[in-house]
């Protein structure tokens, strides 16, 4: 083998393995020195697509899709990356069509497992157990897509026993124990659940994000708005943005649309690209008779997301009515 064709072999073996354990540097580095190595091959492109999906570069990386799909019409990688950049963007139904399509060309587990995530997120439940179950004999790392699954369907008894299988095997997952967390929150008792809150509130300890979301839910759904308004403002300054996207969500589907405009605000940072989100964060404003004020908070964000001009003259319109 010549010595290029030697270095080519050895960066791409690297910068997959860089990729596999997200060492987002390392992996630059490498994607660098094979873009000029070997800039147009199917190799290097699709390494370069799963790069762009590991940093979070939407945009690019859904450009580079498009065009390595017009290229490479019948590569099973290419579409199933191409799924995982709409899966990552939410679009999940496209997500579906190329696990659909990389799994027809070449079967492949993995792509099998990613149409049962999409099934998931697109509530066809049956589709999705059926995939999923079948996959889980030879594959029991699907056990917390199993658990996801169960615990979309209200059943905790059944997630917690996939999960608990899976933790078994994957004992250091922050993932899974954050949904381990979660759904035992949920099988605790309302009293129970309220009764733990409080005190830890009253010893001033922190509160787990997936008991802060169940409580949160349980006072709303008992009729306590006061209570959870009191508790949020008390606690604002200690909600990290994700946990408020949650939280968030978990207002807005019970229609408290006011802590739900306070929470969406909190979690905005990590939620820029995510246009349910600012759907959602704009009309819970209009419910509350907000929107000047979430004018003022776009025109913050303005000046480094450029597209937020655009929601601003629209919501000026709709304002001047």
């Amino acid at each position: 083998m010549a010595t290029k064709d030697k270095l080519i072999k050895v960066l791409r073996r690297n910068l997959q393995q860089a990729i596999r354990i997200r060492d987002v540097e390392q992996a630059d580095n490498l994607l660098q020195r094979l873009k000029l190595e070997d800039p147009l091959s199917i190799e290097c492109r699709g390494l370069e697509l799963e790069y762009l999906l590991i940093t979070d570069h939407q945009e690019e990386a859904q450009l580079l899709a498009g065009q390595l799909l017009h290229l490479y019409p019948n590569s099973a990688r290419i579409h199933y990356l191409a799924g995982r950049v709409d899966y990552q963007a939410r679009r999940y139904p496209q997500a579906l069509a190329g696990f659909t399509e990389s799994n027809s060309l070449f079967p492949h587990w993995r792509a099998k497992l990613w149409r049962g995530k999409s099934f998931t997120q697109l509530g066809k439940y049956p589709e999705a157990e059926a995939l999923l179950l079948e996959l889980y004999t030879s594959h029991p790392q699907t056990g917390r897509d199993l658990a996801w699954l169960y615990e979309r369907l209200g059943n905790s008894e059944r997630a917690l026993h996939y999960l608990q299988r899976y933790l078994d095997r994957y004992t250091d997952s922050p993932l899974a124990q954050a949904q381990l967390q979660r759904l035992r929150s949920h099988t605790l008792p309302p009293e129970d659940l309220l009764a733990e809150v409080e005190m830890l509130t009253e010893l001033g300890e922190e509160i787990p994000p997936q008991m802060l979301v169940t409580y949160l839910q349980r006072l709303l759904e008992k009729g306590e708005g006061k209570t959870a308004r009191k508790f949020i403002n008390e606690q604002e300054n200690n909600i990290e943005p994700k946990t408020a996207v949650s939280l968030a969500w978990v207002c807005y589907r019970l229609q408290a649309y006011d802590l739900a405009l306070q929470l969406f605000l909190i979690g905005l940072p990590v939620q820029i690209d995510n246009y349910k989100y600012l759907q959602s964060l704009e009309k819970a404003a209009g419910h509350c008779g907000r929107l000047e004020n979430l004018v003022t908070t776009y025109e913050q964000y303005a000046p480094e997301q450029k597209k937020f001009y655009g929601r601003i003259k629209r919501l000026r319109k709709y304002i001047e009515k």
